[in-house]
């Protein structure tokens, strides 16, 4: 009987427990890193959803290039709800320009944390919307109270009837046994749906043709302050999302290689090439600050990804005023030295060809050898930004790679392969990127496609 009512214990203890917290930043996983620049500083934020809610969302930030903050303010909120006016807590980003803290998240439901990064070069904000959800309770917790409600009440009559040994009289004794046939069903019951509660639920497809694939297209609303960009001055890019078929603000963006929006800036000239991560400032929109350097006719490749929907890339232009700069050609593929390390641009076939499969590959070296500790950067082991020069294709391709987890030990080296079927003929404008000994390295080249 103690036993039983060990078991009847255990069990109402497994139905009260807290239930696990499926959260995400966007539509991912538990874990999340997000690389954004706020104002002049370039931050990576990892966030870490608590296992139940009540929880701590542990919050991991740190510089990834030069300058760094000399402080980050957090402030945590409702979505749509303000900010307080005093920060959560304040953190000191110290060697390596790291720092780590804890956002305390009360309940399920969508939240907004705020950064605010102060230093020498001004300020930088982001606002990171996090989404918690708490699963629905299964289909037999109900049954399983009811079968716990009468394993207890059983259990607890049989004690009252078996007390001062009246289970050994007439009608006590068949109630006594009555009560052991309830208490012995109720623990079959009660067991089966424990083993129930807890088992893997098997997903089950919508059928086909019965649910409308992806979201609407987004629109791209591009504004710049100062109004008209001076080469060699900074200014600050603001991408205004806009869902294509209400017209109302895009905030439902998913993270996709370690990025809410991948932005790629490139001149006319093919002179200037920056791939940026604005930080969300408000619903659907998003800042970033750059200093161009030659004037001309700049185009903004922003690369998203809707939540349940694909990959987007949306562009807009904007004008570059100032004084006139030599650009010189980029360099046909070949060797070129970065500080100590050595890079060779190669395609296989040597002669690209429209509509013809090729590798285009980087080989690393420096005077010790081959280079073999390439580290990861947004999820990739390199990425390849690829531009006809008429601006007609634009594509962005990863390095043909595994790619690397949040934490992951991974590197590569000391080749990049990356695989690309040009659709059409011409000159095109190519940046190899990569980054090692944390830096992030950019090899340009011009490559040329036969027919």
């Amino acid at each position: 009987m103690r036993s039983a009512a060990l078991v009847a214990l255990l069990a109402c203890l497994a139905l009260v427990a807290p239930l696990p917290a499926a959260a995400h930043v966007g539509d991912t996983g538990p874990v999340q890193t997000l690389v954004m620049d706020a104002g002049p500083y370039a931050l990576a934020v990892t966030m870490t959803i608590p296992p139940a809610l009540p929880g701590p969302l542990l919050v991991a930030l740190t510089s990834e290039r030069a300058p760094a903050p000399a402080a980050v303010e957090l402030r945590l909120t409702r979505y749509g709800s303000p900010f307080p006016a005093s920060p959560t807590t304040r953190l000191t980003l110290s060697a390596p320009l790291s720092a780590t803290t804890q956002l305390d998240l009360a309940g399920p439901g969508t939240w907004e944390v705020e950064l605010r990064a102060q230093g020498d070069r001004g300020q930088g904000l982001a606002r990171i919307p996090v989404t918690v959800a708490q699963p629905p309770l299964p289909p037999t917790t109900i049954p399983l109270a009811v079968a716990l409600g009468a394993l207890v009440i059983s259990l607890l009559a049989g004690a009252a009837v078996s007390a001062g040994g009246r289970a050994t009289r007439g009608g006590f004794a068949a109630t006594a046994r009555i009560l052991n046939y309830v208490a012995f069903a109720a623990a079959v019951a009660t067991a089966i749906f424990v083993w129930q509660q807890f088992a893997p639920v098997q997903a089950v497809a919508p059928a086909p043709g019965t649910t409308y694939g992806g979201a609407p297209h987004i629109n791209l609303l591009l504004a710049s302050e100062p109004q008209s960009p001076v080469a060699g001055s900074p200014a600050v890019l603001t991408l205004d999302l806009r869902d294509g078929a209400t017209g109302l603000a895009a905030d439902d963006l998913s993270p996709h290689h370690d990025a809410l929006v991948h932005l790629v800036l490139i001149d006319e000239s093919g002179g200037f090439f920056a791939h940026m991560h604005p930080a969300r400032i408000a619903p659907g929109q998003f800042a970033v600050t750059l200093v161009p350097d030659r004037p001309g006719t700049y185009t903004a490749y922003a690369e998203i990804v809707r939540h349940g929907g694909g990959a987007q890339v949306v562009t807009s232009q904007f004008a570059v005023t100032g004084a006139a700069a030599v650009t010189p050609a980029l360099p046909p593929p070949g060797e070129r030295t970065f500080e100590r390390l050595k890079v060779t641009v190669q395609t296989s076939p040597g002669q690209l060809r429209a509509g013809e499969q090729a590798v285009l590959a980087l080989l690393l070296s420096d005077d010790a050898g081959p280079v073999r500790d390439v580290e990861p950067w947004l999820g990739m082991a390199g990425h390849l930004i690829l531009r006809r020069t008429d601006g007609m294709l634009f594509s962005h391709i990863h390095a043909a790679a595994p790619m690397a987890t949040p934490g992951s030990t991974i590197r590569y080296g000391p080749e990049l392969r990356f695989v690309h079927t040009f659709a059409r003929a011409g000159r095109y404008h190519a940046w190899f990127q990569f980054r090692h000994a944390g830096q992030v390295v950019t090899v340009p080249a011009t490559l040329e496609v036969a027919p």
